[in-house]
């Protein structure tokens, strides 16, 4: 792709030619997605009706933009995109994929199943009413890193006694061999190592509240990933989850 052709597509999606739709989005509350994008904000604790006071955690979901619709044998999906992000940040590919949409950049993009076949634009605004009070939701997100940590806190061993016979190697791992046979170390074996910072799934927590003005959800317990953070919040699909409703 020329440089000529690259300045043309980055002034197009910056420019403000764009459709009502595709500019400010239709809020369509219709839409049954299976889960949306959005940022972990930190915890805090709810007051429920019978006096029990349980740790929340606060997301906020979106506002996410539904970019093209996917369909395939069984089923059928929407790729949906989070964040804004400068035009002179992308590269030559995703300028030209967000140019032929007509819809402006964003940063992250994914693709989440549709339970029902509805007309949807490029550049609908989709928000946290997907999600209601009561839903089970999982949520994915990366997890804090740890950096290098010993066999003791990466994989929770309980170490040698504090007895005066005892060497000073009370954290050590231990032997990590056998005998002759096999003559080497077993693969998985546990041993020190980065901990952390790896992907990472929590499933069947409850969704407290809904706030559509701020798009915000409220989550019982605690999920992946440190403040501020890319989370992805799904409907469960165990037991009475997106797909059976």
């Amino acid at each position: 792709m020329s440089e000529d052709k690259t300045e043309n597509i980055v002034e197009d999606i910056s420019s403000d030619n764009l459709t009502e739709t595709e500019q400010t989005g239709d809020n369509n509350s219709s839409i049954k997605l299976s889960g949306l994008m959005g940022t972990k904000l930190g915890m805090t604790h709810s007051l429920m009706d019978d006096g029990r006071v349980v740790p929340t955690t606060l997301v906020q979901l979106g506002p996410c933009y539904a970019l093209e619709k996917n369909l395939k044998t069984k089923k059928t999906s929407l790729k949906v995109g989070f964040q804004d992000i400068k035009p002179t940040l992308l590269n030559k590919p995703k300028l030209s994929y967000f140019s032929k949409l007509k819809v402006k950049p964003v940063k992250h993009i994914k693709e989440f199943d549709l339970l029902e076949d509805t007309e949807i634009k490029p550049g609908t605004e989709i928000k946290a009413d997907i999600f209601k009070e009561g839903d089970i939701a999982d949520v994915t997100a990366n997890s804090k890193g740890k950096g290098f940590s010993g066999v003791i806190k990466r994989h929770n061993f309980a170490g040698l006694r504090h007895t005066h016979g005892t060497p000073q190697n009370q954290r050590s791992g231990g032997s990590i061999g056998a005998c002759a046979y096999p003559g080497r170390v077993w693969k998985g074996q546990k041993m020190a190592g980065r901990y952390g910072g790896k992907k990472s799934t929590i499933q069947g927590l409850e969704v407290l509240k809904v706030d559509i003005e701020k798009n915000l959800i409220f989550i019982k317990g605690s999920i992946p990933g440190s403040n501020g953070s890319l989370v992805f919040v799904n409907h469960t699909r165990k037991g009475n989850g997106f797909r059976n409703n």
